[in-house]
């Protein structure tokens, strides 16, 4: 049976680095799929024309389309399952995500071209709807499904949740067929967790996966990030669970496994200012973690909760001074628009801005999201449509629209500007962090960053040649020392670095792009080639595919020079 899993983004975030990918979620439903034997392809189609979507199924032929539906994307969805359903009536369209499983109704009575929903976590009833439609056995016998049944919008038996998450196979571990998906890009960014321990009002979480948070083992999460690397080259990585830390032993574990290992990789993590402590944030540090974000949200209690958040500004301050002394970067989420906010809360989210001086943040407007609380309230209390998002109008529903909203949201990024400023560790704080935690390569490249940026770049260079020389098997030293000798001109010095991180990690993107550069900077266009046909996936040995790689290093060339 052909299935196809798509996926496409609304158009204004087309660009964006993390909206354009495709959903985690997606990508586990693919290695299930292929794990049970199924013909699968994986599509991401944010940056196709609707015309070569149309020119893609028309070729593809799916007999499934299950399609990943988020608040943001709900008209591109629908317009996928429309336009399955012109070319092929008897195509199966079904949709899964956060949005389609707290609109299932509305979707099922309102769109015929949707045929099923696939509620919550996905991987066990995907499996079992394509195992019914091969067997024509009745929907409601597959657990965790919406269904039409007798034109009525219908659910099956709700499924348990999956008890072990160890038991799934791993995204990336099988390609398989893709289209428009760079696994490269994807894979950074690794779910270990299911679920979130908080419950605030903003949130669709706890409803989707359920109250309560489900983890992977240590061992899993480690040996994964080892399949990554080993096969991709990634050495950077995001963990985006709704709470990386919420449990401290596993993290502690998580940490302990990926210095044993030697792993020497670098990630940042979301985290609550409640569910981090010291001691876990050395070791954090310790395991390659150089940024952690809070969702902080507002700095003024009553505000806090109004949202649901359970923290106070208090602990927030004491969670961004123990982040600060360990040497990581702080990251904060803040919201703006919140109902009742008014001059005094602004004037204290700023105040605590300046207090915990993050490095950087986002500042977003309250939207209204399915499954969360406070658009139930919202339909209970204020006399919002509970069909709002029928309305084919942006992204999401802003909770409040006068200019207070927007004058805010000014305020907050100005203050984050100028926190960030003042939030650059000074080589002081270098030296406690080192004297706190010892040797930590993420202190000594960050340290050499700051020296770079301050003009110092012989002092970074030492640095950077006391990484390599404090851990030969680490490629961070060399991957920065070669970056910062092409910088200073000893080009012969930077394709010796990045040749020997490439032993490291042989598969290393940003390494074999820099060696292309550095080849085609020097007038060697066969170099030029061979490492461009690497970075491309190409054959080194076929002649056009050469040739094609050395056009596209020239090409870059002139695109860099168009840019200065």
């Amino acid at each position: 049976m052909k299935i196809l899993l798509a996926y496409k983004c609304h158009p204004e975030g087309a660009e964006d680095p993390f909206t354009s990918l495709l959903p985690a979620g997606l990508l586990s439903l693919h290695a299930v799929l292929l794990k049970a034997g199924h013909q699968v392809t994986l599509a991401n189609l944010s940056g196709f024309t609707w015309g070569e979507v149309r020119a893609l199924f028309k070729r593809l032929r799916p007999e499934v389309l299950g399609v990943s539906q988020f608040t943001h994307n709900r008209v591109e969805s629908l317009r996928l399952a429309a336009l399955a359903k012109e070319l092929d009536p008897g195509c199966l369209v079904a949709l899964g995500g956060p949005h389609a499983t707290h609109c299932w109704r509305e979707l099922l009575e309102g769109h015929p071209e949707v045929d099923l929903v696939v509620l919550g976590e996905g991987e066990a009833t995907v499996c079992e709807l394509v195992e019914a439609k091969a067997l024509g056995t009745p929907w409601d016998k597959v657990a965790g499904l919406a269904f039409r049944a007798a034109g009525k919008a219908s659910l099956s038996a709700p499924r348990a949740p999956i008890t072990d998450l160890d038991l799934l196979p791993l995204p990336g571990a099988a390609e398989g067929d893709s289209i428009g998906v760079d696994f490269r890009r994807q894979l950074e960014f690794v779910i270990t967790s299911r679920g979130c321990p908080a419950s605030c009002l903003f949130c669709s979480s706890p409803l989707f996966w359920g109250r309560g948070v489900r983890f992977r083992s240590p061992e899993s999460v480690v040996q994964e990030i080892r399949s990554l690397k080993e096969r991709y080259g990634l050495i950077y990585f995001s963990f985006r669970d709704d709470t990386f830390t919420a449990n401290r032993g596993r993290v502690l574990e998580i940490c302990r496994l990926l210095r044993q290992e030697r792993l020497h990789v670098m990630w940042n993590c979301q985290s609550r200012v409640n569910a981090v402590d010291e001691e876990m944030l050395i070791a954090m540090k310790q395991a390659g973690c150089e940024c952690i974000q809070f969702g902080v949200e507002s700095g003024s209690p009553q505000m806090l909760k109004a949202l649901g958040k359970r923290i106070l500004p208090p602990e927030v301050e004491r969670a961004a001074a123990a982040v600060r002394r360990a040497g990581i970067n702080l990251s904060v989420y803040l919201i703006t628009g919140i109902p009742g906010e008014g001059e005094e809360d602004l004037r204290q989210t700023v105040r605590l801005i300046e207090s915990i001086r993050p490095h950087d943040g986002q500042v977003s407007p309250l939207v209204y999201y399915p499954g969360t609380e406070l658009l139930a309230r919202a339909v209970r209390e204020e006399g919002v449509p509970s069909d709002l998002f029928e309305e084919e109008r942006g992204e999401g529903f802003l909770v409040r629209r006068d200019p207070f909203v927007e004058r805010s949201r000014q305020a907050m990024l100005k203050a984050l500007e100028k926190a960030g400023r003042k939030a650059v560790f000074t080589q002081a704080s270098y030296a406690a962090q080192r004297a706190l935690l010892g040797y930590c390569f993420v202190t000594e490249m960050l340290c050499a960053e700051s020296l770079e940026q301050q003009g110092d770049w012989d002092g970074a260079l030492r640095l950077y040649r006391g990484m390599v020389k404090a851990e030969p098997d680490n490629p961070w030293g060399l991957l920065q020392l070669g970056g910062l000798q092409a910088r200073m001109g000893d080009m012969k010095g930077a394709s010796r670095s990045y040749q020997k991180a490439l032993q490291l990690v042989p598969r290393h993107l940003p390494a074999l792009l820099a060696l292309g550069e550095l080849a085609l900077a020097q007038g060697d266009r066969p170099g030029t080639a061979r490492h461009f046909a690497e970075a491309l996936k190409l054959d080194p040995a076929d002649p056009v595919a050469l040739e094609g790689a050395a056009a596209a290093g020239a090409g870059r060339e002139q695109k860099g020079k168009r840019g200065k």
